[in-house]
């Protein structure tokens, strides 16, 4: 059951008396010198380990870069640079403590005051794995905001979120909105989404394959992957043939950049009942997720998918196989220059 709740006194007060603990001791997270001292922190070492040990990140990352978004005192960053990655540390304020453990550790981290609507590929570049742990229900545009997060990665989202409920994946898609400080007395929690309702946000973004872990103390656990499984090693069907990926409003395969457009893929395919759960569609060699699949007759078809926000302009290729096929032929659509666009997204 769940007992985190807006509007609660009893949660409310479990709130205020963890911000008391957080300013006695002065750090959230602990952390471990090189020495084996320990700055004591909220979260002790053991609860940290197993925070991030709820997501299938290898131990050993030598090679691989790494965002962590919302470090606060860094602890996760350290962690992944301990496993060997080249990480990217960024939140909306200059945490001292972070720079003070930075200073301790040797570190060298890339620490940045950054927003999360200030991340994109042309400042930061983009990264195998991004770690997105307790931030999303504490910002206003919460689907924009993964949609950032998936354009920055490259292989997987590790992403840790607030519910309002015990982990029912099959439960309601809906999600409670916080105008002040409904939930616990901050005026930075806004959005108390179902777990059900996390995985629908986290596909719809643009990630292909959404598995939860564990949902402890109403926080879920999701592994979000650009990529979707590898092609069957023994095909039990042909692969399709793609005909054309069109602008759902004019027929081209031209798309204004930082439109609201829709990828129409008409494709030839002799397999039977198809739906969206078969259908596996890349844009330049990334899943992305399908929407809608019709028969159009004598071995037609159209799967539609939304084109992802952050394309450069220029052209991409885009290809798709069903679950019992190997790729199709690649086809290019055309993303053109914004017009007068500030927004670089």
């Amino acid at each position: 059951m769940a007992w985190l709740k807006a509007g609660d006194d009893k949660s409310t007060k479990w709130v205020k008396e963890q911000i008391d603990i957080l300013n006695q001791k002065g750090w959230y997270h602990s952390i471990q010198l090189p020495d084996g001292q320990v700055i004591e922190g909220v979260q002790p070492i053991d609860h940290l380990k197993a925070r991030i040990a709820r997501f299938p990140i290898p131990e050993d990352l030598s090679g691989k870069r790494v965002l962590d978004v919302g470090a606060w005192d860094g602890w996760f960053s350290f962690e992944m640079e301990r496993r060997g990655a080249e990480v990217m540390a960024v939140d909306c304020i200059d945490f001292e403590k972070f720079r003070i453990a930075h200073h301790l550790l040797g570190s060298k981290v890339d620490y940045r005051v950054l927003d999360v609507d200030e991340l994109a590929p042309a400042t930061c570049g983009r990264f195998d794995i991004v770690l997105f742990l307790g931030v999303l229900y504490h910002l206003r545009h919460p689907l924009l905001s993964l949609e950032r997060i998936c354009q920055l990665t490259r292989e997987m989202a590790a992403v840790e979120s607030f519910v309002i409920d015990d982990g029912l994946e099959a439960g309601p898609i809906a999600m409670e909105f916080y105008e002040t400080d409904d939930l616990g007395g901050q005026t930075d929690n806004w959005y108390g989404p179902t777990t059900a309702c996390l995985l629908a946000l986290c596909r719809s973004a643009g990630f292909v394959r959404v598995e939860l872990g564990e949902v402890v103390k109403q926080r879920a656990h999701v592994a979000c992957y650009r990529h979707w499984e590898p092609p069957p090693l023994h095909p039990t069907s042909a692969p399709p043939v793609l005909k054309a990926a069109a602008n759902n409003r004019d027929w081209t395969n031209r798309f204004p950049k930082n439109k609201d457009l829709y990828v129409c893929c008409f494709f030839t395919s002799a397999e039977p009942g198809l739906t969206m759960k078969d259908m596996r569609i890349e844009l330049d060699g990334y899943g992305v997720p399908a929407l809608s699949t019709a028969t159009q007759g004598n071995d037609g078809w159209q799967a539609n998918f939304w084109l992802p926000s952050g394309l450069d302009p220029g052209l991409h290729e885009v290809r798709l196989r069903t679950v019992n096929s190997l790729h199709s032929n690649a086809v290019p659509i055309e993303v053109l220059p914004a017009a007068n666009s500030p927004i670089p997204f």
